[in-house]
């Protein structure tokens, strides 16, 4: 039994999971930044004779993933092990931006949540799709797409009522 080496060893890659119908999707390459921003939302008292305003906690905002950005290679994707189709990651974005067919609910008549799991424990998120964009940059010479960088911006979908405490001991892991 051989010594596996760090080349021979896959690094963990991202998942994206459609949680109505289960279906996981693998990043090709994790992205290289990640930027995470939470806003707390307060109402602004004004009081007369008072030199400020009075801030009153109103809530707190949603965890948005702004502009992550995946990058999808076809010349790379060919090279893995699975040879995984590029366009198929575009339409599995695409298809969490609208309701499912057949929609009898509130909840069905929204575009399909998107579990967020990073690797190493930063991040497990329930969330919706914001935005979505792609820009193509490279084409063959037959016009196939042959590279492409989706951005997309992630946001923290909750049911639950969130406390200070979960959040220190859960941090982001509350898929």
């Amino acid at each position: 039994m051989g010594i596996e080496s760090v080349a021979d060893r896959r690094p963990p890659k991202a998942i994206l999971v459609n949680v109505s119908t289960g279906e996981e999707m693998e990043v090709l390459f994790n992205p290289t930044q990640l930027g995470e921003k939470v806003s707390v939302n307060y109402n602004r008292l004004a009081v007369p004779g008072l030199s400020h305003q009075v801030l009153q906690y109103q809530s707190t905002g949603n965890t948005t993933l702004s502009s992550t950005e995946f990058y999808l290679d076809k010349y790379v994707a060919a090279q893995s092990e699975d040879d995984p189709d590029i366009l198929d990651f575009k339409r599995f974005l695409q298809a969490l931006t609208v309701p499912s067919a057949g929609a009898e609910d509130i909840l069905g008549g929204a575009p399909p949540r998107v579990l967020v799991i990073w690797p190493a424990e930063l991040f497990t998120l329930e969330c919706v799709i914001t935005d979505v964009e792609f820009e193509y940059r490279q084409f063959s010479v037959d016009a196939d797409l042959m590279v492409y960088v989706a951005r997309v911006t992630f946001e923290e979908i909750r049911d639950a009522r969130m406390t200070s405490e979960d959040l220190r001991e859960m941090g982001s892991e509350r898929g």
